[in-house]
């Protein structure tokens, strides 16, 4: 007899559905809000996503993060994320800050060894 017989009944093999698609390439953003920045941050301050997982603003499974622009912004401050959102972009320009983007793309290691 097959290891996997089982007595008759249908197989779970057969019984488990096999349809639906899991894209492995697919990447889950963090989205955190510029109200949480205004309140958390001090003029001129650099924002980056080891000093958020040290205040405890996103969790530190977090690999790429999403700037939203919900709330007021009043506070210059220079912000390095992987994305934003318009009226985020718009916020933080509009206070005097800056947001630097981090690439999300992987580096080829023969563009390593040239440069």
């Amino acid at each position: 007899m097959k290891a996997s017989f089982e007595g008759g009944q249908l197989p779970i093999h057969r019984r488990v559905p096999k349809r639906g698609f899991i894209n492995i390439h697919r990447v889950e953003y963090y989205g955190l809000n510029v109200e949480v920045l205004e309140s958390n941050f001090d003029k001129g301050a650099e924002v980056t996503m080891e000093l958020l997982h040290e205040k405890g603003l996103i969790p530190k499974k977090t690999t790429h993060l999403k700037l939203l622009g919900n709330g007021e912004f009043k506070t210059s401050l220079t912000v390095k994320v992987h994305r934003a959102s318009k009226s985020a972009i718009a916020k933080v320009e509009g206070a005097g800050g800056t947001i630097e983007y981090i690439s999300t793309k992987p580096v080829k290691a023969d563009a390593v060894a040239e440069a």
